[in-house]
């Protein structure tokens, strides 16, 4: 409007200047066509030719409102439509953050028909419709996206393949992602989604095959990662159950010691392991490596039911502990059991009753029974019986 308005003064003032002017030095305007001659001041001429180009370009204005008044009147109705479009966006987005999912997939849906963007409505309807439980129409709504952004499919694929892994179909999920498994290292919702997919199936062997990729990926919280080697340590030794020798149990451990020894949980299930194949030289090593390093009870009486070479060497090693951890009860039932091993019988008594006396368990119990049969003691070992089926059964 300014603007309009100056270009309107320097033409005033142009035009005043240029009648002044003329006015100083009066002149005639001459125009003849064959016979015919007209003359006009030259002050008439000049106003009455301005107003002329004025009416003209009126005239032409108006004429131009006229025809284009159509357009004009589609484009306000597309403005105003584009403006509702995003207040049923955000009004949609909010609605979403709410957990209001229902509303929030209607207002996305009527939002996308006029907005700019309407991939970001259907993505996030699909969202809404997924939270919802509604899987044909969260489909339905992908399909949409990708209509409206074909150049975005692997963004899409993407998003279907945490649908699926949502809904519990990791093969699906796979299918959708398979073409990224090279981004693993670089990507960490592609990892994620491969881990995920992974452990649902459940196929240990396919999440230990990327663990160097997801221990390159710097995006991925280590605390994070520890537990994904953590499961798949737990799968593997699970489904070495079913057929696996016992050379792939030991590879294990060497390929993830840090995991295994960090944990005294998963070091026990490791050693159980070992000790199923037969390996109780490697489980004797590892156990008297972390015992090394750091007490577990748990690992304390792994090492009383192994079957070692030398059980003398075995007990020797033992009662090198004993001295730090006298009260320990697990301590001394192993103790007890490596004397029965190198038939130390008033040894492995003495040490099998510290141990009852320290803890109470039916498994000493069982040991005290075993052995004091094994020395014709039945009455003895019928009391150790008898004690050891009450501590089984009692409701704790």
């Amino acid at each position: 409007m300014l603007r309009s308005l100056l270009i309107f003064m320097v033409f005033l003032t142009l035009f005043a200047g240029v009648i002044l002017y003329v006015m100083q030095a009066p002149g005639l305007a001459v125009f003849t066509y064959g016979d015919v001659m007209v003359e006009l001041p030259l002050v008439r001429f000049v106003v009455g030719a301005s107003v002329a180009v004025v009416v003209l370009y009126l005239a032409l204005r108006l004429l131009g409102l006229v025809f284009n008044a159509p357009l004009r009147l589609r484009a306000a109705r597309s403005r105003r439509s584009q403006r509702k479009a995003a207040v049923d966006t955000s009004q949609g987005l909010v609605k979403f953050a709410s957990g209001d999912w229902r509303q929030a997939e209607k207002l996305l849906i009527r939002g996308a028909s006029e907005a700019r963007s309407a991939h970001i409505n259907y993505i996030w309807a699909a969202r809404a419709a997924q939270q919802n439980g509604n899987h044909e129409l969260r489909d339905q709504y992908l399909e949409q996206a990708e209509e409206s952004m074909p150049e975005k499919q692997a963004v899409l694929d993407i998003l279907r393949a945490e649908f699926l892994l949502q809904q519990g179909l990791p093969e699906q999920s796979l299918a959708c992602i398979e073409s990224f498994s090279g981004k693993i290292a670089n990507n960490s919702k592609i990892a994620g989604l491969f881990a995920s997919a992974y452990e649902q199936l459940p196929n240990w062997q396919q999440l230990a095959g990327i663990i160097p990729d997801l221990e390159k990926n710097h995006s991925i919280r280590p605390e994070t990662l520890e537990k994904i080697r953590k499961n798949t340590v737990c799968g593997l030794l699970e489904t070495s159950k079913r057929g696996e020798t016992a050379e792939d149990i030991e590879h294990l451990g060497k390929r993830f010691r840090s995991t295994i020894t960090a944990d005294d949980g998963l070091a026990v299930i490791y050693v159980k392991a070992l000790r199923a194949q037969g390996r109780h030289r490697a489980a004797a090593a590892l156990v008297t490596d972390m015992l090394g390093s750091h007490w577990s009870p748990g690992l304390v009486r792994q090492f009383g039911l192994l079957e070692h070479v030398d059980a003398t060497s075995a007990l020797q090693q033992a009662e090198q502990w004993i001295a730090q951890h006298d009260h320990d009860a697990s301590l001394h039932l192993t103790l007890g059991r490596l004397c029965k091993r190198a038939e130390l019988w008033d040894k492995a008594k003495n040490y099998l009753e510290s141990s009852l006396d320290l803890e109470p368990l039916a498994e000493t119990c069982a040991e005290l029974a075993a052995l004091h049969e094994h020395l014709n003691e039945t009455e003895a070992a019928y009391r150790y019986t008898k004690k050891g089926l009450g501590l089984a059964t009692r409701i704790t």
